[in-house]
């Protein structure tokens, strides 16, 4: 999947990141808090959503490393003053505002692959996974994809966590 994801052209991945986040805008209406993660050059890219959670007063939290695990940070923008570099070159939050993940009130989550019921192949039990495990069992999660993304079966690992919705771009 990560092959497929880096091979696309990058006007693809941009038209497709648009689409998802249009609907997304409109799916996360009245969530006070919502989980996103930063977006590496191959995935859905949640700058559209992140930027219209902000300007409605709603609160997007992202993952920063505390050096021994993962936690979620309130994201107060987009631009470098924003931003830190984590492990992996991968941007995270740079405020200290910390959220509890029973406090996030719906969570958008990557994956290498879905199925259309909710099954999620992530990365290996990396951070989502390690902060989804301590979300409210009535928070949405809502996987986002590419089509070739979203698959008819997937293996099922202890660690990868259901999503309730995958939004893709069809």
């Amino acid at each position: 999947m990560r092959r497929l994801r880096k091979a696309l052209a990058p006007e693809v991945r941009r038209a497709a990141s648009e689409s998802i986040c249009r609907r997304l805008i409109s799916r996360l209406e009245g969530f006070s808090t919502v989980a996103v993660y930063l977006a590496t050059a191959d995935e859905i890219d949640l700058s559209p959503l992140i930027s219209a959670l902000l300007e409605r007063d709603a609160t997007p939290v992202a993952p920063r490393w505390n050096g021994a695990t993962y936690d979620l940070a309130r994201l107060e923008g987009l631009s470098p003053e924003f931003l830190r570099r984590g492990p992996m070159d991968v941007k995270e939050p740079a405020a200290a505002d910390l959220v509890e993940p029973r406090e996030v009130s719906a969570w958008i989550v990557p994956g290498l692959a879905f199925t259309r019921d909710g099954m999620r192949l992530g990365y290996g039990g990396g951070w989502y996974d390690r902060l989804l495990s301590r979300a409210s069992e009535a928070a949405p999660r809502i996987g986002v994809a590419y089509s070739f993304q979203v698959v008819d079966s997937l293996p099922s690992e202890a660690h990868d966590t259901m999503v309730t919705e995958v939004v893709y771009e069809a």
